[in-house]
């Protein structure tokens, strides 16, 4: 059986990975959740995306710590950060889209915007599932191949979203208030895919 940790540190250090990994896709609904609300129910969800961003910040900074003292190669420490790091920021622009959207006090969130936000929750749920594998890593094969296909199929889904919104019109600022809130959404699933490329070195580099 391949095992990335060795046993004295497998559990706590595997938990903190696992736990991060539920915090994303605990962000990724709210998220959903938020940009399918009317505009003036949006603010409700930003107290629970602020304290999930700030708990994945602490997890991080745990799991650092815990890499720094375990006995893993510096190659699999700086992997297994990054993929740490990307799960942390991911959560941290899940926040920020939310709060775009408020402040802007932007209105209906289009239908293709929506559907990538469904996405962001199926990469999430994937996230979770590798983090549970990750100490055998012959199970992280489909990752990073169902990850891209997600990032590509979202990023198909914001730019229809771009489109529509050029195509509806309306002033200069609310076209800039969009697309900040398009761009965010680009930048999320391409960290998530980072996640997963990090991942897939680890698997890769042990077959």
């Amino acid at each position: 059986m391949v095992r990335l940790f060795p046993r004295q540190f497998e559990r706590p250090l595997h938990s903190l990975l696992t736990d991060l990994a539920q915090l994303l896709a605990g962000s990724a609904e709210l998220l959903s959740r938020t940009l399918g609300q009317p505009s003036r129910d949006r603010s409700r969800a930003l107290p629970a995306l602020h304290e999930n961003a700030t708990r994945a910040s602490e997890l991080t900074a745990r799991i650092g710590n815990r890499l720094a003292e375990s006995l893993i190669t510096p190659f699999e420490a700086e992997v297994l950060y990054e993929f740490a790091l990307s799960m942390a920021d991911a959560t941290d622009r899940m926040e920020r889209i939310a709060e775009l959207t408020v402040s802007f006090s932007l209105g209906r969130i289009s239908t293709p915007m929506l559907e990538a936000a469904q996405v962001v929750e199926r990469a999430a749920d994937l996230t979770v599932e590798a983090g549970w594998t990750l100490p055998d890593l012959r199970g992280l094969g489909e990752y990073h191949r169902e990850m891209r296909r997600l990032r590509r199929h979202g990023d198909r889904l914001v730019e229809r979203s771009i489109a529509e919104l050029y195509t509806r019109g309306g002033s200069a600022a609310d076209l800039l208030r969009g697309r900040d809130v398009a761009q965010g959404m680009l930048e999320l699933l391409a960290l998530l895919d980072r996640a997963a490329r990090q991942a897939d070195l680890l698997r890769i580099k042990d077959t």
